[in-house]
């Protein structure tokens, strides 16, 4: 009696996006199915976001918002209790009862949900970087790695993250001249370990950058004892805002009928708002970003560019809010002087010895200089470098399997989440995690990346039972 034979699913990348899309794949399949995660990593589920070891890097939500598992959403919050891990950090407490528990703590949680897969070897974690894809004679896909091991399979899974920030025009040029060792200290990846290590108590330092990656730079310099000035600057000197401080249920609705220019629909939310004068914000704000796939797929492309230019640096202040520890330790910074957050733009910087020379432009016209011993940037990631950013995305792009969006936020996809490449979908090549986010509009925050997950999950499960019933077919 024959046998049904297994599809192997190959997932590029093995941080959230990566780590649940394979659980969710191996959870009932139907058809048998070998999944196998590609990650430098030593454990799956971290990534870059959940992989910092600071202990004052903690998660933006609360525990019980967090979920590898939209049918149990209050899964982490339940094992955080189970293990004891909310014991062992009294500052993830607040006074309103929720948990913000350092992100290395979500890791690890995503890391024992997959375990029992790991040992029962339904998944495979492959610790090396995918250099190259592509087609093999037989309509399935080969996979090189840096190591040279070359495995195939019948669909792959692009999940990898965003690209690292690029550092401003002022300081790429540097950053090939100095020495990790010496002063002046230039870091643009403040996700590195031990990114800080050579910056001093006493240093004077500017961060370029005023989200969230800011706030945990300082909840980290001042959590290492930092004494001397901390300067934040970016365009309009915004910082990520507060969580509500009352229990909020999103509410709302910004699709009857959905907007059609971005200036409607910025009035639409306004009129809410004040309309409601005694419900957060917040409230509001969680609706639309509940309905952002609609709200974003009934605007046109002119209207998304729009949006994106004018509405996306506001939008990301609001929407992306920061944990009450880590407000705590930017607000005591402010109050105490030691921190300054201001609208400004760097528009020169030397090197002068063991310190750098800048000169910054405030939104108001004042030309400022100043003198600083670090400099740390925080922007938000290189969209449009995505296919530079891998070499495995470079591979894809180059034979025509991967282009970006329109809207340059991530790759070009199908609503199904298949590669797109103009009018021509690729019906064995998935975009997981952000990376599909030019799409869907809203594809950042976990709520949204674990929805995606399990529905390409439900989308690369029917396609495999199809694809086992044809093969079974072809041999009948």
């Amino acid at each position: 009696m024959s046998t049904q034979p297994t599809k192997i699913i190959a997932i590029i990348g093995g941080g959230f996006s990566g780590a649940a899309l394979a659980w969710h794949l191996l959870q009932k399949p139907h058809a048998p199915l070998k999944v196998l995660v590609f990650e430098p990593r030593p454990t799956l589920g971290s990534g870059v976001a959940y992989s910092a070891t600071d202990p004052n890097h903690r998660i933006n939500v609360p525990a019980s918002r967090m979920s590898i598992d939209t049918a149990h959403p209050l899964d982490f919050l339940e094992w955080l209790e189970k293990t004891g891990k909310s014991q062992h950090d009294p500052d993830a407490r607040q006074p309103d009862g929720h948990l913000y528990p350092a992100r290395k703590v979500f890791g690890q949680y995503v890391a024992a949900r997959l375990a029992p897969l790991l040992e029962a070897q339904h998944l495979r974690h492959i610790p090396s970087v995918v250099t190259a894809a592509r087609k093999t004679p037989k309509g399935k896909w080969g996979l090189t790695t840096q190591a040279g091991d070359i495995f195939e399979a019948d669909i792959v899974v692009i999940a990898t993250s965003h690209p690292s920030p690029r550092p401003p025009t002022e300081l790429a040029a540097l950053e090939r001249t100095l020495s990790a060792a010496t002063h002046p200290v230039l870091v643009t990846d403040p996700w590195k370990p031990d990114a800080f290590r050579t910056i001093k108590p006493a240093d004077r330092v500017l961060i370029i950058g005023t989200g969230l990656s800011m706030a945990d730079t300082v909840a980290t310099l001042i959590a290492r004892k930092h004494k001397a000035p901390l300067l934040a600057i970016s365009r309009r000197g915004q910082r990520s805002k507060s969580h509500s401080r009352t229990p909020t249920t999103a509410i709302g609705d910004f699709l009857s009928p959905p907007a059609s220019l971005t200036k409607t629909l910025l009035q639409k939310v306004r009129a809410a708002i004040a309309a409601h004068p005694d419900i957060p914000w917040q409230a509001f704000l969680d609706r639309v970003r509940e309905q952002a796939p609609e709200i974003w797929s009934a605007l046109n492309h002119t209207e998304r560019q729009r949006l994106i230019r004018h509405l996306r640096p506001f939008w990301d202040t609001h929407r992306f809010r920061i944990s009450p520890p880590t407000e705590n330790f930017v607000d005591a910074a402010i109050n105490s002087g030691q921190l300054r957050i201001q609208a400004a733009r760097l528009i020169k910087v030397e090197i002068k010895g063991k310190h750098f020379s800048i000169t910054l432009q405030h939104r108001n016209g004042h030309v400022e200089r100043l003198k600083v011993e670090a400099i740390i940037t925080t922007t938000g990631p290189a969209h449009n470098s995505i296919l530079n950013s891998q070499p495995v995305l470079k591979s894809l792009a180059a034979d025509g399997h991967i282009e970006m969006d329109s809207s340059g936020l991530g790759l070009h996809v199908t609503t199904d989440g298949h590669a797109q490449v103009g009018p021509n979908k690729d019906s064995s090549l998935f975009i997981a995690g952000p990376l599909a986010r030019g799409r869907f509009g809203e594809l950042m925050g976990l709520p949204e990346v674990t929805a995606y997950a399990e529905k390409l999950a439900r989308t690369i499960s029917t396609q495999a039972d199809r694809s086992v019933l044809e093969d079974a077919a072809s041999l009948s």
